[in-house]
């Protein structure tokens, strides 16, 4: 049942954040390989990236740490009311807009919303397929400048609730998160169609690369930056 009193929203979505906090401030964080230079939570510099995350693992970058550096694109749809709301709640930006739509102006008007910060999109979304690159994402990222970072999360133990067209999962207490950082893909400018199909095929194949990586992650057939990450979790 959809929720219709604005503030009855608002209560929900501060105690489910309130709830997801507590949780992962009793988890543990590995950054695999060198995953972590690169991730929103590090100082990059000037440069800003554009990071891809699958629509079922938001949860882990959200929560992660304190200082991030980014705002999250999510869609001008009704059903994106509750994520903006529960993004808010989190502490973290959102704008409400579009990959693919609008051209040249609107992409200006998004990287000026976004101006200094890194920009998170689930470019499996909003409705699916789950895990299908759509290209947005690349469009964004050949008018604005900006690399594409792929991305990855898992954890040693999860909830994971299905949904319509996918499922989020949800670390459990006291288990341990792991990132996995793509390094940048450049995306040149003026694309033409049959570049902007490669470079999505590209970034699809990056994730789902990350997405085998993490799975063997809990056989140790892949390197780990080191124990406990000494970051700050969010507050």
């Amino acid at each position: 049942m959809k929720i219709q009193s604005p503030a009855l929203l608002s209560l929900v979505n501060k105690l489910i954040v309130f709830i997801l906090r507590m949780i992962t401030k009793t988890t543990r964080f590995e950054f695999v390989d060198d995953s972590l230079a690169r991730c929103p939570f590090a100082e990059t510099g000037s440069e800003r990236f554009l990071y891809s995350v699958w629509h079922d693992s938001v949860v882990a970058p959200i929560f992660g740490a304190s200082g991030h550096q980014t705002v999250a694109l999510i869609s001008q749809h009704r059903d994106a009311d509750t994520i903006e709301e529960m993004l808010k709640a989190a502490g973290l930006g959102a704008i409400r807009g579009s990959t693919s739509r609008g051209g040249a102006s609107a992409v200006k008007k998004l990287l000026k919303q976004a101006e200094g910060k890194h920009v998170v999109i689930t470019p499996d979304g909003p409705r699916g397929p789950h895990h299908k690159m759509k290209p947005g994402i690349i469009f964004l990222a050949s008018h604005s400048g900006r690399s594409v970072v792929p991305t990855a999360f898992t954890a040693t133990r999860y909830w994971e609730f299905k949904g319509s067209w996918t499922s989020i999962w949800i670390p459990k207490p006291f288990s341990k998160i792991y990132f996995l950082v793509g390094h940048p893909i450049h995306v040149p400018e003026d694309l033409t169609r049959e570049e902007l199909r490669y470079y999505t095929e590209l970034v699809q194949e990056k994730m789902e690369e990350l997405d085998r990586k993490a799975k063997l992650v809990f056989t140790e057939k892949v390197s780990l930056a080191g124990d406990l990450i000494p970051l700050k979790k969010a507050a």
